[in-house]
């Protein structure tokens, strides 16, 4: 999980130094260039990112529900086949079954963000 956290701000810092470099080759030539051109590409590179983070919850999501339904089933947190890099206090019954029933709205908002930022994605796609 620590690398993916890794990969995803090294990804992000890239992402981030590409768009100020585009964005001052712009603004050298905002004058001269077509302005509804730019406010395309803008609206395609913000749908671009929506759809990113849209995935990402979504794969997140499903990957909360999974320990959830997991935990539901074994009656315990973490689940057997998790592994933790720590020790962790485990959580059995009365106790795991709260924290079932949190893992799912967790799920269930990050599904609904999910399907809200891809909905945008395909507005944005379909304004510019």
């Amino acid at each position: 999980m620590q690398v993916w956290l890794a990969i995803t701000v090294v990804l992000g810092v890239i992402l981030l130094v590409g768009l100020q470099w585009w964005l001052r080759k712009i603004s050298a030539s905002a004058g001269t260039g077509d302005l509804y051109f730019y406010q395309a590409w803008l609206h395609r590179l913000l749908a671009g990112l929506c759809l990113v983070l849209g995935a990402a919850s979504a794969g997140f999501a499903q990957w909360l529900y999974r320990m959830a339904l997991a935990s539901s089933s074994e009656r315990r947190w973490p689940p057997n086949s998790m592994r933790t890099s720590a020790d962790v206090r485990i959580r059995y019954l009365t106790s795991a079954d709260s924290l079932v029933s949190q893992l799912k709205a967790t799920a269930i908002a990050l599904g609904v963000l999910a399907v809200s930022l891809c909905a945008w994605a395909v507005w944005l796609f379909w304004a510019a």
